[in-house]
């Protein structure tokens, strides 16, 4: 059954503990650059982090990738605070998908990480089994569907890995929104989004996305439609000086009476007052709790 919801955009250093997010990527060098920060993240955060790789794709192969990342990766196989496996846990091929079986297979991971003193567990899983003969691509969906409440509740962050140079571009929408969250596949990208009155952004607003930026703002806030009253940055992870200026200069040239939520980590706000947000009478800010 398809989830229906629009998936929520963030990148990689946004993810909470037991998101199950979907990675849809078409770059084996992007896809290694999410992997290298989901798993530091992980790491720096005193989390067990598990890479289920395709085959070919060694423990020591899959340390040299993040090694070229900056992750100390060898030393964290030799403490097994990183695990690399080359197996498809949850699905058997003459069973197909078991939930029981699933839901056993996640809670053993997650039991044996506590137990071990580790933080909490993360997880990414390469997808490419799933083309195989005999996948039943229906039961994929139900599949992935059921692991969101069951990684929300036992804190399990995951991301689901698909080469959209693989999978039909169908089942690659049905894949997308059986999945809460979706992650972008560069670490540089700038995801703007509008939903009714409230404009959401994910990703990075810097000197590489500043144009996109200013483009997609001016069209929102100084347009000829009716602006937004929301900007969510919530998920987004780094705003410089030039694009929260852009955002308040934009604020600041709405009518008088009209009125701009924006709704940020404290580390956005901080950039956004000190660029002047406090100034314009337009604007408010909603700083996030815990940022």
């Amino acid at each position: 059954m398809d989830s229906g919801a629009v998936p929520y955009t963030v990148s990689v250093d946004r993810m909470a503990s037991g998101d199950h997010a979907c990675l849809g990527f078409d770059s084996h060098r992007a896809r290694w650059a999410v992997r290298a920060a989901f798993t530091e993240a992980g790491l720096l955060q005193g989390e067990r982090v598990i890479l289920f790789v395709g085959p070919g794709t060694t423990p020591g192969k899959a340390a040299a990738r993040l090694a070229d990342h900056g992750v100390p990766a060898a030393q964290a196989l030799r403490d097994e605070r990183l695990l690399v496996i080359n197996e498809t846990p949850g699905y058997d091929p003459e069973r197909g998908f078991d939930a029981e079986s699933r839901a056993a297979t996640w809670l053993d991971f997650t039991e044996n990480a506590n137990v071990m003193g580790f933080s909490g567990l993360r997880a990414v899983g390469d997808m490419s089994w799933a083309l195989e003969p005999g996948v039943d691509h229906e039961e994929l969906i139900d599949y992935e569907t059921g692991l969101t409440p069951l990684f929300a509740d036992i804190g399990f962050t995951a991301i689901c890995e698909y080469d959209r140079r693989l999978f039909p571009p169908e089942l690659m929408c049905r894949v997308g929104a059986s999945h809460p969250t979706e992650v972008l596949q560069s670490l540089d990208a700038l995801h703007i989004t509008r939903t009714g009155t409230i404009l959401h952004l994910a990703g990075n607003a810097d000197l590489a996305t500043r144009e996109q930026f200013d483009t997609e703002l001016r069209r929102s806030l100084g347009g000829p439609g009716p602006p937004p009253r929301l900007v969510d940055l919530t998920a987004l992870s780094f705003i410089d000086a030039h694009c929260a200026t852009t955002l308040i200069r934009l604020a600041a040239g709405l009518p008088a009476t009209a009125r701009l939520a924006v709704h940020c980590p404290a580390t956005h706000a901080r950039v956004l007052r000190l660029c002047g947000a406090g100034e314009v009478r337009q604007l408010t800010l909603y700083v996030e709790a815990g940022w």
